[in-house]
């Protein structure tokens, strides 16, 4: 008898074995391929992140599709994430400026309570830059040419609500009775494309654009937004520096994911981790320095508050210049 009890009990225990193994296991997020949404042309400053980041996570066995959609000044593309499925394998990889900037400009679906932050990547530097054959050394320079010959000197950014048109109404009023004509591109990369072969006056885009064309000697950057000159442009003037140390003049362009509201926090989270570990990698922060882009990494909630500022921020400018949608 106990002989046949312990031959059920054997029996018992290698049946929960066996059914323990047939149990499939959980996959790791993410187990399939995960859709990084960028509103702006391909071959731009933020599509080159992006690709930098997507490779060193391929090493990882995980996948990032990389979707460049352009125009309507990012409001598609953001509108294609907000109404994604909030499943963790959709995030938007806006700048935030010009992200916090056209849905407070006109109708586009969506506002800012329709997405979560994500991660902070990168915090690029805007620069205004010209041909430098055309004799322009300065910004003052640029806007005296412009007063000269009314409506024959532009400026080009990557969009028609982009954060470097609304940075150059505000210096626009600070030289007073002048106002250079705007051209809209879909990317910078286009923008600097147009400079390169003088079908603008002026290129408003960020460095990573335009450092490649400055170290060939076919661009003059004549102002940077950042607080001291760029390391890999010391000829480069800022704008604070330029109109009286002004302060205001500061102005940072962060770039990063955000994701549908309706994302679970534990997606965004593993997400977040996954960007901070390659971000931290020596070989992707030597390649995005190359790029003449910096790694600056922020946790989502830190990133929020960066966004919910700049939002506040944007939306104060929008309204001095009766650019608020009704």
């Amino acid at each position: 008898m106990k002989k046949l009890l312990s031959l059920a009990c054997c029996a018992l225990l290698l049946g929960l074995a066996v059914l323990g193994t047939s149990r499939p296991a959980l996959a790791a997020y993410p187990d399939r391929p995960v859709n990084i949404i960028i509103p702006f042309g391909p071959g731009g400053a933020v599509d080159i992140a992006a690709r930098i980041i997507a490779e060193y996570l391929q090493g990882k066995g995980i996948t990032l599709n990389i979707v460049c959609k352009g125009g309507g000044a990012g409001a598609p593309a953001m509108l294609d994430v907000a109404r994604a499925r909030p499943d963790g394998y959709t995030f938007g990889f806006p700048a935030v400026p010009t992200f916090c900037t056209t849905p407070q400009a006109k109708p586009t679906g969506y506002s800012l309570k329709d997405f979560k932050a994500v991660v902070q990547i990168t915090d690029m530097v805007l620069s205004l830059a010209v041909r430098k054959d055309s004799g322009i050394t300065s910004v003052r320079e640029l806007f005296e040419a412009a007063k000269a010959n009314p409506g024959k000197i532009n400026f080009a950014t990557h969009g028609a609500f982009s954060s470097q048109r609304l940075y150059m109404l505000m210096v626009e009023k600070k030289f007073g009775g002048m106002k250079l004509p705007h051209v809209a591109y879909t990317s910078g990369h286009d923008v600097s494309t147009a400079l390169l072969g003088g079908h603008i006056t002026s290129a408003f885009g960020v460095t990573t654009n335009q450092l490649p064309y400055a170290q060939a000697g076919d661009f003059r950057i004549i102002g940077v937004t950042s607080r001291e000159r760029v390391k890999e442009l010391p000829d480069a003037p800022t704008f604070t520096e330029q109109f009286d140390n002004d302060p205001a003049l500061v102005f940072p362009s962060p770039h990063g994911l955000v994701a549908p509201r309706r994302t679970p926090d534990d997606k965004i989270i593993a997400m977040q981790n996954l960007i901070k570990e390659a971000l931290a990698d020596p070989d992707v922060q030597a390649k995005m320095a190359k790029a003449g882009l910096t790694c600056d990494y922020l946790p989502h909630d830190e990133f929020q508050k960066v966004i919910d500022n700049m939002w506040t921020t944007i939306g104060k400018v929008l309204k001095e210049n009766n650019m608020v949608s009704k």
